[in-house]
């Protein structure tokens, strides 16, 4: 779980979750060193518990049918991420909002 070490929850309402990055977590000294990014297989756990979130109990993947990375999400040009949660029992799309620029776009199965 990367929630308290990564990001904290803003918010949760019908249709996703809001995250706050912590610009400060050991993530980030690694990934990059005096640039850090927001490494993609963070944003993946990140949308599985904003699924795990909206379906109301823990989830694991099963597959990832399809993930595009469209934008980097770097800490220092904006903290606040929207994950738009849609879909229900295994398969879920989630789309990561970066303010009005999307930075990913994820088709996801979970158990």
């Amino acid at each position: 779980m990367l929630r308290g070490i990564l990001y904290e929850t803003v918010s949760v309402d019908g249709s996703g979750v809001t995250l706050r990055l912590l610009p400060e977590s050991p993530v980030y000294r690694g990934h990059f060193p005096g640039y850090p990014i927001t490494p993609g297989v963070c944003l993946v756990q990140m949308a599985l518990e904003s699924i795990a979130e909206m379906a109301g109990h823990s989830v694991a993947l099963v597959a990832a049918k399809n993930i595009k990375f469209t934008s980097p999400v770097i800490p220092a040009e904006g903290t606040e991420l929207r994950f738009n949660v849609s879909g229900e029992g295994e398969n879920w799309t989630v789309d990561v909002l970066n303010g009005d620029v999307l930075s990913a776009r994820m088709s996801l199965t979970v158990e």
